[in-house]
């Protein structure tokens, strides 16, 4: 009968075949009377000639249509003979009808054969000895429910008359047989263009037998494209990096699994390749796992990625033919065997400390490593012989544990709750992600307004001096400060500073040192002391970062009394300074800050910088250094801010710079340190 949906044409010449199964001479054979029954194609299941070994050279005459095969054994063309596999010989007659159409032989591929008409070879597949070269054609991870593609070969046109002779030399793979001789392969007869059909009918049945796997390809393509945008688009956070990398590797290892059904493999090739996917798979979830977690490269993540090796190593002997298959099989499923256990432990662990992402990832991964055991031991218990109803049972239901909307496996099924798992971790992630940046840009914004109320917006006004400043924060606060006060007798009392690092911590220190140095003015105005009392301040604050910090005090007469803590020192001109230099605020409580004293003349001027001068870094890597810093010192403020910053701005910029000018009458200016305003 034919597969419903198939084209019933050529109706006139429905009884073409007369097949008659038997050898040359001897016991008489099943008889098909398709010219009665009126049937297109037959499949061949009946007596056959078998003879065990080889014929390879043509000198004993198994091929030609004239050999007197009467002394072969007469057996079921669908028996299977106890013996170790290797070489064997098939022989059977055809008595075709005239008028026939064109003729061809469908089969299933197996192991290796050529197929010889007439005495002329119409066909083979795989590698026969001498050179012996396995491939097979089924999926990766079948358990035998898979029905098995072949190759059609067309009858020449003078050997389809009559009644010709077909031989097949067949030789399986002793790793193969599992006590078994050589078998009939599934063979069929019948118009080649119906064939040709037949093979895309089972085409097409394979496809729909594998959907499952071939869904979770194109989920696991969709999900590496998702991951690597959301890396692009958040470079930092490495872990969607390594999804991404997950997901491509579970897609390959997937498109390997289906790749056989549809194209015959060379079967070593096809297990090297599957040991150096599992360890690229072992080795990327375990990154994923660690980055994704927040965990440390400790012994459990060197023992997974060592036993992904030592599973991988597992694969030579199979390859290189050291082991035959039988004993291999379990070997290759106990060598992975630490790698599982070790995974689930790097879940485990983290879970047990109440790491949500964990918990949702333990169970579905403890699923899918459950489910490659359970189909390890179905294997393993097969290729041993010990077939039955049990084992015959558990490997059906293995392979089909639901069957709507099509065919799906334990092993695909536990494959989708791990990829909705890692779905799930992800969007939650974001989330999170998303919420911490709102949250975090509120705090920012509140810094960054914090601290344009802390650092002069505008050009302070004291007496007898003009003062020009510039402050470029590298990102959007900064960890640089200035403070320029007027303080009694008419003196002015300047503080330069820079935080080490950057964003939130570093504006916090900031409102810290400049809330401090406003409250020490009331009280001193002495640099030395003022340096002390921030360091003092500065300590168990600093979380392993320091502050650098210069203060000035410039009388109204010009002199200048300074204290310096691991600031860069003021230049007068072009021409830097010598200040005593004390350890930076935040690193020791016994600092000691000494002052220095010099004078600014009238028409003189003072400028103070930070680092992020000197540390401009143009494209090439070039630093702008403390040569060309001297050298544009004595420009205005904006042009040094502006010079540094197209060399290439790697830190926050400030520059101020102070200019002694004539004294003149102060008009409503407060001064720090007056009796009357520290009692205001």
């Amino acid at each position: 009968m034919l597969p419903q949906g198939w084209d019933r044409r050529t109706t006139v010449f429905l009884a073409f075949v007369l097949l008659v199964l038997s050898g040359t001479h001897g016991v008489g054979a099943q008889v098909f009377d398709l010219e009665r029954d009126r049937v297109q194609i037959v499949k061949l299941n009946g007596l056959v000639r078998f003879h065990s070994g080889d014929d390879p050279d043509g000198k004993l005459g198994w091929a030609d249509p004239n050999f007197d095969d009467s002394g072969w054994k007469l057996m079921p063309s669908d028996q299977l003979l106890p013996g170790n596999g290797g070489m064997g010989w098939y022989r059977f007659r055809v008595v075709l009808p005239a008028n026939h159409p064109p003729l061809a032989l469908y089969i299933a591929h197996f192991a290796g054969y050529e197929v010889f008409a007439g005495g002329r070879s119409i066909g083979q597949f795989g590698g026969l000895p001498p050179h012996e070269k396995v491939y097979f054609n089924q999926p990766g991870e079948s358990l035998g429910q898979f029905e098995f593609l072949g190759q059609v070969m067309p009858i020449p046109a003078d050997v389809a008359e009559g009644t010709p002779v077909f031989a097949i030399r067949i030789w399986q793979w002793p790793d193969w047989s599992a006590g078994l001789a050589p078998m009939f392969p599934e063979v069929s007869i019948g118009d080649a263009r119906l064939l040709i059909d037949e093979r895309q009918h089972r085409w097409d049945h394979g496809f729909w037998y594998l959907s499952a796997k071939n869904t979770l390809v194109l989920g696991y393509l969709l999900a590496a494209l998702a991951g690597l945008g959301l890396f692009l688009l958040r470079p930092r956070e490495i872990e969607y990096l390594w999804f991404a990398g997950v997901e491509l590797v579970f897609g390959a290892h997937c498109v390997w699994a289906v790749y056989p059904a549809f194209h015959p493999v060379w079967y070593q090739g096809f297990e090297a390749t599957n040991g150096l996917l599992m360890l690229l798979q072992g080795c990327c979830l375990s990154m994923f796992f660690v980055s994704l977690l927040k965990e440390r490269r400790g012994r459990v993540f060197w023992s997974t990625i060592g036993s992904a090796l030592f599973g991988t190593l597992m694969f030579v002997p199979i390859v290189a033919g050291w082991m035959n298959f039988t004993s291999w099989l379990p070997a290759i499923y106990l060598a992975w065997l630490p790698f599982i256990g070790s995974q689930l432990l790097m879940l485990y662990l983290p879970a047990r400390r109440g790491n949500l992402d964990a918990r949702l990832l333990l169970v579905p991964f403890g699923l899918q490593y459950g489910a490659v055991l359970g189909r390890g031991l179905i294997f393993v218990a097969a290729s041993h012989g010990h077939s039955g109803s049990v084992i015959d049972f558990w490997a059906k239901k293995w392979e089909e544990l639901f069957h709507w909307p099509f065919p799906i496996s334990a092993q695909s099924f536990a494959d989708f709750l791990c990829q909705i798992s890692l779905l799930a971790i992800l969007v939650l992630r974001f989330g999170r992600t998303r919420r911490d940046e709102e949250r975090f840009k509120g705090e920012l914004e509140a810094a960054r307004t914090v601290q344009q109320l802390l650092v002069p917006a505008e050009k302070p006004a004291i007496a007898g001096f003009d003062i020009d400043a510039v402050y470029k924060p590298a990102g959007q606060v900064g960890g640089d400060f200035f403070q320029v006060l007027p303080v009694c007798d008419g003196c002015a009392l300047i503080v330069i500073g820079d935080v080490s690092g950057k964003g939130m911590p570093a504006a916090m220190t900031v409102s810290l040192l400049v809330g401090t140095v406003r409250t020490l003015a009331h009280y001193t105005q002495s640099p030395g002391e003022i340096l002390s009392a921030m360091n003092q301040r500065m300590l168990a604050r600093s979380k392993d970062g320091f502050t650098t910090c210069l203060v000035l005090r410039i009388d109204v007469d010009g002199a200048v009394t300074a204290a310096n803590a691991g600031h860069l020192p003021p230049y007068l001109g072009a021409q830097e300074l010598a200040v005593n230099n004390g350890l930076p605020l935040g690193l020791a409580a016994d600092a000691v800050y000494a002052e220095s004293s010099f004078h600014l003349g009238v028409g003189q001027e003072l400028t103070l910088l930070t680092d992020g001068i000197a540390e401009a870094r143009c494209k090439a890597g070039e630093l702008f250094g403390f040569e060309r810093t001297a050298s544009i010192s004595i420009l205005s403020a904006e042009h040094i801010a502006a010079t540094a910053a197209a060399f290439g701005q790697q830190d926050d910029i400030t520059v101020l710079k102070i200019q002694r000018c004539p004294v003149c009458e102060p008009v409503g200016v407060p001064l720090l340190g007056d009796p009357a305003t520290t009692s205001a």
